[in-house]
């Protein structure tokens, strides 16, 4: 009697054991592996994994040399097809429009699968430029400011870029940028109104390329991986300060800006409607004076 109560116990507790892992495994599991990607996400999110595998695979050797590291390892993702599920798993405010979010240590992009808000193929190469970025800079990470990260994951992105609205960036031209200094708070807040802060991020970094090629990102960041001070880096790579910096692309802002924004402007249509119209005022009061004097001539015959 004792042997059997003792090999009945010794079973329930070797399929308590088994049974363990099973219910630990029962999350997000790895629905593609290819070369530069590792997708997971829940079963009936297959068909969207292998999209999101697809653009992974394409971005990782186009973006390394970019910024200038050889870890083309596989990018993990994780996808969701449930909005509330992101928020939850992430930490990003309900109300937030963020629809991709690389987070480390554990070096995971996580993608909104939803397509409501914005579609796959504009956030995942956001993304993955953030984990490269990462893997340039190493343990100097944290000294990378938060607009540089984000401007240059979205020159990375190239066409394919996550945040960079058009509106924002007219808003850029018309001389609503914020202050360099406060972009990381804005930035981080992850808020409605980050989107003048990440077009603002995006031309600081264009505006970079333009003067030095496209070699200064990866210049930059091979040298804040030996610094940890992004000011001294920036310095050393484009002789300029950070004030310097914000100067510079202002100024040249207000010239790329000048006639494109003038020639949307209501000032300026309103203006030339009011030409137009003493134009044609004039026209008409010039021909009906002539009239008049003819009229006259003929009174007096």
């Amino acid at each position: 009697m004792r042997r059997a109560t003792w090999l009945l116990a010794a079973a329930l507790c070797l399929a308590a054991v088994q049974a363990a892992p099973q219910a630990q495994g029962e999350g997000p599991r790895v629905l593609v592996r290819t070369r530069y990607s590792a997708v997971a996400g829940s079963p009936n999110a297959q068909e969207t994994a292998h999209k999101v595998a697809s653009l992974i695979d394409e971005a990782v050797p186009r973006i390394a040399p970019i910024v200038g590291t050889d870890d083309v390892g596989p990018v993990a993702a994780r996808i969701y097809l449930d909005r509330k599920a992101l928020v939850e798993a992430t930490g990003i405010p309900p109300r937030s429009r963020v629809t991709g979010l690389a987070t480390f240590p554990a070096a995971v992009i996580h993608v909104d699968g939803t397509g409501l808000l914005a579609a796959i193929e504009t956030v995942v190469p956001h993304e993955v430029g953030h984990i490269m970025i990462a893997r340039a800079v190493g343990r100097a990470l944290p000294s990378l400011p938060l607009w540089a990260n984000e401007g240059i994951a979205e020159y990375v992105a190239g066409e394919r870029s996550a945040q960079v609205d058009p509106v924002w960036v007219r808003a850029v031209g018309r001389g609503a940028a914020l202050e360099l200094a406060e972009l990381d708070g804005v930035i981080a807040e992850r808020g409605e109104g980050s989107g003048l802060a990440y077009a603002e991020a995006a031309s600081l970094v264009n505006f970079l390329v333009n003067q030095h090629g496209e070699k200064v990102i990866a210049d930059l960041l091979r040298s804040v991986a030996r610094t940890h001070d992004f000011q001294a880096s920036l310095q050393q790579v484009t002789g300029w300060s950070i004030e310097e910096l914000e100067t510079t692309w202002r100024r040249s802002v207000v010239r790329t800006w000048r006639w494109p924004l003038l020639a949307q402007s209501p000032v300026l249509i309103y203006g030339l409607m009011a030409l137009l119209f003493v134009i044609g005022l004039a026209r008409y009061l010039r021909e009906r004076r002539r009239r008049q004097e003819i009229s006259e001539d003929e009174g007096d015959w």
